[in-house]
């Protein structure tokens, strides 16, 4: 019987040791019994808290995605400019690489399985949606408040996200290959070229 009060510290722990076994080993092979011996937990406590391994691994991916918002928020909406929030949000978006160096390795694993996980497929759809949704909004302020000129930003918001996400991929990837810094100002500078 699980401790009363230990909800929420053991379901951090079992998506913490998930996330762990994904970027160790990926899909293949991920059981609950690896997740629990990395978690220091029985498989029974898995299963008290999550359905199934199913339901574990959208619990996993949901919050990979709400960390990686909140720590964009975080330093994006206290700035008052849209052009500042527009280039601090692609400074968070380039730096998810060294923040958050599992968050690509866990995506990726994901991105694997939307064409056979109708739900998976939902909820990576809806984290794009909501990544380009606040880029957009940071756009068409900056035209309201005639900070960015209309007719550069059509589909910026989408060009900017494919790219973050794009380059945040490459250096996941091949670090060694990929100047991580030179590529952070390159993406700004492309950016700047379209709100100018």
């Amino acid at each position: 019987m699980p401790k009363i009060g230990m909800e929420k510290v053991r379901k951090e722990a079992v998506i913490g040791a998930t996330m762990r076994c994904l970027c160790k080993g990926g899909f293949t092979g991920l059981s609950v019994k690896a997740i629990a011996a990395e978690a220091g937990l029985s498989t029974g406590i898995i299963y008290h808290y999550f359905r199934n391994k199913e339901d574990l691994l959208l619990n996993v991916i949901r919050e990979a995605f709400a960390q990686s918002h909140q720590n964009v928020m975080q330093v994006v909406e206290p700035l008052t400019s849209q052009r500042d929030k527009l280039f601090k949000h692609i400074e968070s978006i380039h730096s998810v690489v060294l923040d958050n160096p599992d968050f690509y390795t866990v995506l990726l694993n994901f991105l694997g399985q939307t064409s056979n996980n109708p739900e998976v497929k939902k909820i990576m759809t809806k984290f794009l949606s909501n990544l380009t949704s606040y880029v957009r909004r940071y756009l068409e302020e900056g035209v309201a408040r005639k900070e960015f000129a209309p007719d550069k930003t059509k589909d910026l918001d989408v060009m900017i996200i494919a790219l973050g996400m794009g380059l945040g991929i490459m250096c996941t990837l091949a670090p060694e290959t990929f100047d991580h810094k030179q590529l952070g100002e390159s993406f700004k500078s492309f950016a700047e070229k379209y709100v100018e």
